[in-house]
């Protein structure tokens, strides 16, 4: 037999994956590398989850709001690399234009450039006293490249970590924004050792990207490959069970039927993991860890359609002048809502003009929300605060709108399934460093994918990591690695 005909560790496995999210898409091909025909199970009628996209007159508008911090360098294009995905991460420089109160300048897509630190100090205009504390806090993060590397600050929290380097509450609002985008929490929450190797692989790679499709391109690339190998997908199918035999998962119970599995892939969060297995067949202290840990917190966005282009970046970050994020959240919680808040922007037709019709333009703003925050009046003056900013930033968009959608908190729990509607999943919090979970579960033959198995990383390259992960831990209790 040549080499070419051997036979692959997976063939003749039954692989089932449950839910199309960037892990549990990316697994799937990568399984589907490895010789199996996965049954990709999703509940929607669309693939990738709150990194989907549908389409809505004419123009394909992505379900919730990302970036890729590293594009073709990062976990993401790894994957595409390895299983033949076909993603073109465009790049494109400048990447983001930073307004920071009433000062703004656009960044270079190598964000760990001299420019690029020239700018962001020129838009913070922190003390002169900072700067001995900035160049020292620089070089930590350029240390930081794995969570080994920076294992000693496990427990703490990235605002004390910060403390240490900073004074100037200018410098503070900026890190506490970094925190929010990576992470969805304020660096009152978030794990010091997250956030370092965040910044370290956001910044150092310098590949801040976004593909061409529109961000739903990448989840729908990874299952193009599951499909072309002799996998299937079954959409508008829901999970009901993962049936447990004496330890050893034997498959998959759906509204429509019973799938049997020797490998069982689930993209539907930990915690609801547990509860299509029933929580018995777990051991008990693994079942209460579970129900003990918090996710991350959530957003509300504003989508726009337009008959005009109007701006020339693909990120826009929009920060108030020494913003307080935990007060922000705060405030939301106590359902007050302030009168300025931050933005993240994303325009996506500024990279690839195909996703509208001719001539149209696609923006989406969001700003942060509690993930339990479904009282309706709060997400409305919310909505309202990010429209009314958005007019701010952009002169002319009120008559440039061909129409708009506005999306709370409860739209995103409904795309999660979670129940709640985080951003991200588990948190990234110092509360719970060391708490993440393993994407192999004590039930034989289980496997779990999505940010709350992933070890570090920002957004769905979390997710990313956590299906390369689980693709290892798959051929090793096979006996194939």
């Amino acid at each position: 037999m040549s080499p070419s005909a051997e036979k692959k560790p997976l063939e003749g496995k039954n692989v089932v994956v449950i839910g199309t999210g960037i892990g549990g898409a990316a697994v799937s091909a990568l399984l589907a590398s490895q010789g199996a025909k996965p049954v990709v199970i999703e509940r929607s009628a669309i693939v990738g989850g709150k990194a989907g996209a549908y389409d809505r007159r004419g123009c394909k508008m992505e379900v919730g709001i990302h970036i890729a911090p590293r594009g073709k360098k990062g976990p993401l294009g790894e994957i595409a690399k390895l299983t033949g995905a076909n993603i073109d991460f465009v790049d494109m420089s400048p990447v983001v234009r930073l307004i920071y109160g009433e000062n703004e300048r656009k960044l270079p897509q190598k964000l760990a450039s001299v420019k690029s630190a020239f700018n962001i100090i020129s838009t913070i205009k922190p003390a002169f006293s900072e700067y001995g504390g900035l160049m020292r806090f620089s070089w930590l993060v350029w240390k930081s490249k794995s969570l080994d590397e920076a294992s000693s600050y496990y427990g703490m929290s990235a605002h004390k970590l910060l403390t240490r380097y900073f004074t100037d509450p200018d410098m503070h609002a900026f890190m506490n924004y970094c925190s929010s985008i990576m992470f969805v929490m304020s660096t009152s929450e978030v794990s010091a050792a997250q956030f370092l190797v965040g910044l370290n692989n956001w910044f150092s790679d310098g590949a801040t990207a976004y593909p061409k499709g529109g961000y739903g391109a990448i989840p729908q690339a990874y299952l193009d490959v599951c499909e072309q190998s002799g996998g299937s997908l079954k959409l508008k199918e829901k999970a009901e069970e993962i049936v447990v035999d004496d330890g050893k998962v034997v498959g998959v119970k759906t509204n429509k039927g019973f799938y049997p599995a020797d490998i069982v892939v689930s993209n539907a969060g930990i915690l609801k993991t547990v509860d299509l297995c029933g929580e018995g067949v777990f051991p008990e202290q693994y079942a209460s860890k579970i129900r003990q840990l918090k996710d991350s917190h959530g957003a509300v966005v504003v989508k726009y359609a337009l008959k005009k282009k109007l701006t020339s970046t693909p990120i826009t970050i929009y920060i108030p002048k020494r913003f307080d994020l935990e007060g922000f959240t705060s405030s939301v919680q106590n359902k007050v809502v302030p009168d300025d808040g931050p933005l993240y922007i994303i325009s996506p037709t500024v990279v690839d003009p195909d996703l509208a019709p001719e001539g149209q333009h696609i923006l989406m703003a969001c700003t942060g929300a509690p993930a339990d925050m479904f009282d309706k009046d709060v997400n409305k003056k919310l909505l309202d605060l990010v429209e009314e900013r958005m007019e701010a930033l952009h002169p002319g968009l009120q008559e440039n709108t061909l129409w708009k959608q506005r999306h709370g908190i409860d739209y995103f729990a409904a795309v999660g399934g979670r129940g709640f509607g985080e951003a991200i999943g588990l948190a990234q919090t110092y509360e719970q460093d060391g708490q993440r979970f393993s994407p192999r579960t004590p039930v034989n033959g289980l496997y779990v994918v999505g940010a709350d198995t992933g070890a570090y990383g920002i957004g769905t390259e979390l997710a990313a990591l956590s299906s390369l992960t689980a693709r290892d831990m798959i051929l090793d209790d096979l006996g194939a690695k």
